[in-house]
């Protein structure tokens, strides 16, 4: 997409690191938390991958925004990204300040800005969708396409919208509920992220190997714009003792927020 995706703070493919060293370079010991910020494009059939998710790890989706078109639009294809925007190792944080975190910053900001100069040469006007699946305009929910489709590594790879995965039932006006899951979906572990209650916007890895975040399409050449997300990871493995609660709290609000 341009350079800056190449300095390794913002990459289409991310693999999360089982130790790290903070903004001064000292190594602080095992990561026990991320905290990752996502640009995802519509018309990206690979969407993000993060690599390196370990059996009990957590993925927890705390914000999306953004409009995306899934029909009848023209936008120059742009990789999906996602890079590390804070971690929490078993002693401190790796940026502990946001000046610290300026770097990540800077390629962040540049990223986003990259690509909305091109989504705003597209034309976000048909079957609009929310992160979440949901047509702002009208206010119901799509089973079929659009939003985005967290596919966890039971998965193993990127999965999209065909019959096997149309969400089922009231999902138009009630939400992509997990009860409007289809079959599919549940045995293989994946989640349409949506903040409705009886929604989910969190999936545990059932085993070791690679998440894939992406717009959830079958046909993505007639797509345009983008979601912007804000993801937390859990490490099961926590040598801290800290819990869940105190853990996400303090990654979450560590420097660098969406």
């Amino acid at each position: 997409m341009s350079s800056d995706s190449t300095t390794g703070l913002v990459v289409p493919s991310l693999t999360l690191p089982l130790e790290m060293n903070d903004s001064n370079g000292v190594h602080i010991g095992q990561v026990e938390a991320f905290k990752l910020f996502a640009s995802i494009t519509a018309n990206d059939d690979t969407g993000i991958i993060i690599d390196n998710v370990l059996p009990g790890d957590e993925i927890i989706i705390y914000d999306a925004s953004g409009i995306a078109s899934f029909r009848m639009t023209d936008m120059k294809k742009v990789k999906a990204v996602v890079g590390i925007a804070n971690a929490l190792a078993t002693k401190a944080l790796v940026y502990a300040t946001d000046g610290a975190a300026l770097p990540f910053t800077k390629v962040w900001n540049s990223t986003l800005e990259k690509v909305g100069d091109v989504v705003g040469d597209s034309k976000i006007k048909h079957s609009r969708r929310d992160a979440y699946g949901r047509d702002p305009g009208t206010g119901d929910y799509a089973k079929n396409e659009g939003g985005l489709i967290v596919c966890m590594p039971k998965a193993k790879g990127a999965t999209y919208a065909t019959n096997d995965y149309h969400l089922t039932g009231d999902t138009k006006n009630k939400g992509r509920k997990t009860k409007y899951y289809p079959k599919k979906a549940n045995e293989k572990n994946i989640f349409y992220p949506c903040n409705v209650d009886g929604g989910r916007m969190s999936g545990v890895a059932e085993m070791a190997g690679t998440i894939h975040v992406l717009a959830f399409d079958d046909k993505f050449g007639d797509n345009a714009g983008a979601y912007t997300v804000g993801m937390i990871i859990l490490r099961k493995d926590r040598p801290s003792g800290k819990s869940r609660d105190a853990l996400l709290r303090e990654i979450q609000g560590a420097p660098g927020s969406l």
